[in-house]
């Protein structure tokens, strides 16, 4: 008990000597505020071969936003032209002329290809903007776990733990573990 009640007086007292790196979208900050690093100090802070793959990562979260955006309002334009281009085609009768005909059939053509384009372009933009952010916080957390200066850490963790009670049905025990590491 003593142990645990001066972990956390340690832990209090702020003797985190290193500042924890976190994505935010697809910029890298601080852990204490929410402003984006600037480029320059990413540069000095995680090295040029490090930077490039960060510059990388933000480019591909980039493009895939786009591509995601862009597919949405595809799917949801062509929904749109489809139903306009139906209502053309009822509307027109026999005795219409063709050009409404003509029109009506074009026009669901157009939004079913418009369509089909958004519903690639929605997982293609996911994907992209997940391997983004994936590099991008892959980065953050070398960055945390080679930078890592703290004077008192702790752990909870779920533990199975072997009983030889008789009465146990199973002959384990769940519980969870506690450790300091000074």
């Amino acid at each position: 008990m003593m142990l645990m009640v001066a972990s956390f007086a340690a832990l209090a007292q702020g003797n985190v000597a290193q500042k924890e790196m976190v994505r935010e979208n697809y910029n890298l900050c601080f852990a204490e505020n929410d402003k984006a690093i600037t480029d320059v100090e990413l540069q000095q802070l995680l090295g040029e071969d490090i930077y490039g793959s960060y510059c990388s990562g933000r480019s591909l979260y980039k493009v895939g936003n786009g591509l995601k955006n862009g597919g949405w309002a595809a799917f949801g334009g062509g929904l749109g032209m489809m139903a306009v281009g139906t209502g053309l085609l009822i509307n027109a009768d026999e005795t219409s002329n063709e050009v409404m005909k003509n029109g009506g059939i074009l026009v669901v053509y157009l939004g079913m290809i418009t369509f089909i384009n958004g519903n690639i372009l929605i997982p293609t933009g996911y994907v992209l903007r997940g391997i983004g952010a994936g590099k991008i916080s892959g980065i953050a957390d070398d960055y945390n776990l080679n930078n890592k200066k703290t004077a008192v850490s702790y752990r909870f963790s779920p533990a199975i733990m072997p009983v030889n009670v008789p009465q146990s049905q199973g002959n384990v025990a769940y519980g969870l573990t506690f450790s300091v590491n000074f």
